[in-house]
């Protein structure tokens, strides 16, 4: 059996490659220095939207993605059998178009900042109306600072459960 060696590829194709665990900027810097675009999908400001995933493309016709698998941060380029896993330009844009929707979805266009105050929504009834200082924020979630009996206490919940006063 004959497997690719990376030599062919279409400008119009991005690929895949696999990443060591919470490597993924790591590996993109790399693959960016070699020449590659590169494309990281990130949920929120800085978690990847696929973990351990990053796509990549040769920024000229004549570039190999055979170098990309030995890579630094990279644990391998992704294949089906011999063939490497392609992806659309189409759905690249689709999913930047995704990407751009969620950091919107917010009315400030970003998850609140540690030091913001907030107050919580009727969402989560048992401490709808508290109010607290953000943490820290990432993904979906919120650590809340909150006074409860007497003292400061994080208060981990959904995103959607707050609102910025």
């Amino acid at each position: 059996m004959h497997c690719e060696t990376g030599d062919a590829t279409e400008p119009t194709h991005w690929y895949l490659v696999y990443t060591e665990p919470r490597r993924e900027p790591y590996a993109r810097e790399h693959l960016d220095r070699q020449g590659y675009d590169t494309y990281l999908p990130l949920y929120g400001r800085s978690d990847p939207l696929f973990p351990r995933y990053l796509f990549f493309r040769p920024s000229r016709p004549s570039q190999s993605i055979a170098p990309a698998s030995s890579t630094r941060g990279v644990q391998a380029v992704v294949r089906f059998g011999c063939l490497y896993a392609r992806v659309p330009q189409s759905l690249i844009e689709l999913i930047r178009e995704q990407e751009t929707q969620h950091l919107n979805a917010r009315p400030e266009g970003r998850l609140p900042r540690a030091g913001q105050r907030v107050r919580v929504r009727s969402s989560a009834p048992a401490l709808a109306g508290l109010e607290g200082l953000v943490h820290s924020s990432a993904d979906r979630r919120v650590i809340v600072l909150m006074e409860i009996l007497g003292r400061q206490t994080p208060v981990k919940m959904q995103l959607e459960n707050v609102e910025v006063i």
